[in-house]
């Protein structure tokens, strides 16, 4: 059986809840990002890959899994990509935004090479 990734966890109000885990192939066709690199916030359920990440580069993320080194390239991209849809900024500031959303893209591509 190949290694298996959480991606989720749901948390039942009087027992265990469930964990949901996913194979390689089946993080790279559903975008899903590791569970261990979700927001501190996020509620736990399942989390894909913002569309500004290319398929093949949520290919070769898959197979890292939960790989340390992905952890602060993830949690920069998930925050630039949130602000890039803050409504309190201005054009400018979204602007910049997108512009660190797609450099936070380069540097996840130069992470998943190491």
């Amino acid at each position: 059986m190949p290694p298996l990734t959480v991606v989720a966890v749901h948390h039942a109000g009087s027992g265990g809840g469930w964990t949901h885990r996913a194979c390689a192939r089946c993080l790279a066709r559903e975008r899903l990002i590791p569970l261990t690199f979700h927001p501190l916030r996020h509620d736990g359920t399942r989390l894909t890959y913002p569309e500004i990440v290319p398929g093949e580069l949520v290919a070769t993320l898959a197979p890292l899994g939960e790989s340390p080194v992905l952890a602060a390239p993830i949690g920069r991209l998930l925050a630039a990509v949130a602000r890039t849809k803050d409504r309190t900024l201005d054009a400018d500031q979204r602007h910049a935004a997108h512009d660190e959303a797609r450099a936070t893209v380069a540097r996840l591509r130069e992470a998943a090479r190491r």
